[in-house]
């Protein structure tokens, strides 16, 4: 999310996340952990049938939502979650997945899918119920986690696609090794994007997991659509997945970090200082930006503030808050022809171009902030714009990992139709 909000400061949170700690209920015990990639929750007590939680800032300077805790109960026991302090649980109470019995630890890989746990769980904004089996492990989250190990095993399917390149754009202060993707028809040893470069980037704050699913469906009709793989024929695509990868695997919600988050690090000097990034990543993406021969398109993947409120629960793309301009018109109604007409393949999120709803700005919003999409612009992009993608939806439109993914299908059409239109 790029905008401003009426969160409360707090004080910096330095305590190192991953934690796993036993504790007794009414009924047995139950485990909950935060070391797994993502988690992200601090115990505060454990009283009776009654867990209470809330949400670790890390080095963020603003409270924020985000939480990802991993809970398994010895016995059969109907435990309620609450968040003392903090709303957020949402109007489909948290999202969940299960360790499957196949023979193999959970904490290897055997989940079942995520999904929404049901309004009928939910208590308030502040807590749930959830009715544990014997031996049980559950993932509990604010909404569906996509980590770097979901990205690989998508990326593992396309492995040997000569379109497909996944190298190593740099190493974060973790020790992470960050990809990038690289789509394109090949022409001897270069791709071959004569008509020009497209730009797709994800988890600058590494909460905004949504996008992901986004960009993933975004990819995946790149690839095997009926109409996506035209579009490399014609164009580059460069594909930054995690930009805040560190964030994205220690759980951290990663926005409004101290002294400024990854989408406040594309700086640049002028005449009064010489600034540079603070964060690898950006600064490797900004390399790899100013490479670019021709750079046309630019789309950046958040998600807005939990839920509620104006234009929180619906897609939306970031515009000028005088003019969104006449790409960026384009590109939204093609958009909502692209959900409108394809809504009978599968769940899909509805997009509306409306001024205000599919097309909006953020109270206080400024375009002279040092954001990545402020930077392609910058670089010369004809488009260059943030996509919000809510975490929950709408009652009507539910946010759930194949109805992202779809629009993340729907968009790769809609970039096929607006570069065909002449923009």
């Amino acid at each position: 999310m790029d905008a401003p909000d009426d969160s409360t400061d707090v004080t910096v949170d330095s305590d190192a996340p991953g934690t796993a700690s036993t504790h007794e209920t009414g009924t047995g015990r139950v485990t909950i952990r935060t070391t797994h990639p993502g988690g992200n929750g601090r115990v505060l007590e454990v009283a009776g049938d009654v867990i209470r939680l809330e949400p670790e800032i890390r080095d963020s300077t603003r409270r924020w939502f985000y939480w990802n805790v991993d809970v398994e109960s010895d016995v059969s026991q109907v435990l309620e979650v609450r968040f003392p302090t903090d709303e957020v649980v949402g109007p489909r109470g948290p999202a969940v997945r299960t360790g499957v019995p196949c023979g193999s630890p959970t904490a290897d890989g055997a989940w079942s899918e995520w999904r929404w746990l049901g309004a009928d769980r939910r208590l308030d904004a502040n807590a749930f119920r959830y009715a544990f089996d014997a031996g049980e492990r559950a993932q509990l989250s604010l909404s569906f986690p996509y980590q770097r190990a979901d990205f690989d095993a998508f990326a593992l399917e396309f492995a040997s696609d000569p379109r497909v390149s996944v190298e190593t754009l740099t190493t974060t202060h973790g020790g992470r090794e960050v990809p990038v993707v690289r789509l394109g028809t090949e022409s001897g040893t270069e791709l071959d994007g004569s008509a020009g470069d497209i730009v797709l980037a994800a988890r600058h704050h590494a909460c905004e997991s949504i996008g992901s699913y986004v960009l993933e469906g975004t990819l995946r009709e790149l690839l095997e659509g009926e109409t996506g793989p035209a579009l490399l024929e014609r164009y580059r695509v460069y594909v930054y997945p995690f930009v805040d990868l560190d964030g994205v695997e220690r759980g951290d919600p990663g926005k409004h970090r101290a002294p400024h988050d990854h989408n406040r690090d594309y700086v640049d000097s002028n005449a009064i200082a010489h600034l540079s990034p603070i964060y690898p990543t950006t600064a490797a993406i900004a390399g790899d930006l100013e490479s670019l021969e021709n750079l046309v398109v630019a789309l950046d993947l958040h998600s807005p503030y939990k839920w509620g409120g104006d234009v929180n629960d619906r897609p939306f793309f970031v515009t000028d808050p005088d003019d969104p301009g006449d790409p960026l018109r384009t590109l939204a109604s093609a958009l909502e022809s692209a959900t409108t007409r394809r809504a009978s393949d599968g769940p899909t999120l509805s997009f509306d171009a409306a001024p205000g709803t599919g097309l909006a700005s953020f109270d206080g919003q400024s375009g002279l902030l040092h954001t990545f999409t402020r930077y392609c612009w910058l670089e010369g992009a004809t488009l260059s714009s943030a996509l919000e993608i809510p975490y929950v939806g709408t009652e009507d439109d539910p946010v759930t990992p194949s109805s992202a993914r779809r629009l993340g299908r729907d968009l790769a059409v809609a970039l096929l139709e607006w570069v065909d239109s002449g923009n």
